[in-house]
């Protein structure tokens, strides 16, 4: 690997602010690891088992990503949140394998060939439906707007409304030929049955109000991963100490042979609000300027 090849990885490795308790591995992988240098996740093989090469090359491609970013005029700040995701994902690797790693590789391309952003509190993806839903007229292979959640800062309503708004101004204003009329969410944070373990003030609770409509339940264990550590089981986590509420309650639940669902929820795409409709006209008057200029 060439000597810009390894400034243009460091720079994005930095640029990310990843942890300094990577430092080491890092440092001794970026002088040991050769990567194919393809500038297009298109081209690599997400089933690479190398954790170190796959961090490596994925940083390599971020600076391709960045230049795309910039010929759609897609502000900065939106890509490096949506970059976040490889920090999150090489912490939750890493822990899992001993040592410095990238996994979740096909989650992550999303990322990197432009069908997920990370815009406010939440991330949307460009993606099909799975699901038939003949009262909102959709079916599957309909065109939506994925939305998914990433840890973080609190899922406080007004953060999410406002992830939510900004959404729909972003995908107007940079994919106007994607044609979707909703948003769908599919995660263990819809599941009806939290209600039973969680105070109404809760903000899994308020997320869920923000939909028109939850359904297609199904029995997960899924929540478990993300309330205690990437891939745990139910007998794993009957025998760890719950360091959150959320967590005691969980496994209170699971001792007690209790079920989990993962559930469905949909969000129209009305009209917008004033203020946010102030906003958008805004934005296409200062990309109309940049066309004539």
């Amino acid at each position: 690997m060439n000597t810009t090849s390894r400034a243009i990885i460091e720079k994005w490795y930095r640029k990310l602010n990843f942890p300094s308790k990577f430092d080491k591995e890092f440092y001794e992988a970026l002088n040991t690891i050769e990567i194919s240098e393809s500038t297009s996740i298109e081209g690599y093989n997400l089933s690479e088992s190398d954790g170190k090469r796959n961090l490596l090359s994925f940083l390599y491609m971020c600076e391709a990503l960045e230049k795309k970013y910039q010929n759609m005029e897609i502000p900065e700040s939106i890509l490096i949140d949506t970059l976040e995701d490889l920090v999150r994902w090489t912490e939750i690797w890493s822990y899992l394998k001993k040592e410095l790693y990238l996994g979740q590789l096909t989650w992550v391309s999303w990322h990197m060939n432009m069908k997920l952003f990370k815009i406010g509190r939440l991330q949307f993806a460009m993606q099909k439906t799975d699901y038939h839903m003949p009262q909102f007229g959709i079916k599957p292979k309909d065109d939506i707007i994925g939305i998914h959640i990433p840890s973080g800062e609190p899922m406080t309503p007004e953060a999410c409304r406002k992830s939510l708004e900004e959404a729909r101004v972003f995908f107007d204003r940079f994919y106007p030929e994607y044609k979707w009329e909703y948003f769908t969410c599919h995660t263990w944070l819809l599941d009806s049955t939290l209600g039973e373990i969680l105070k109404p003030e809760s903000n899994i609770l308020k997320f869920r109000s923000l939909f028109d409509d939850v359904s297609h339940e199904e029995p997960s264990d899924a929540l478990l991963g993300y309330v205690f550590k990437w891939q745990s089981t139910r007998e794993e986590v009957k025998s760890i100490t719950p360091t959150t509420s959320l967590a005691k309650k969980i496994q209170q639940r699971i001792n007690e042979n209790g079920v989990f669902h993962e559930a469905v929820g949909i969000i129209k795409k009305y009209l917008i609000q004033p203020y946010v409709l102030k906003n958008i006209l805004k934005m296409r008057r200062e990309t109309i300027s940049l066309r004539i200029s």
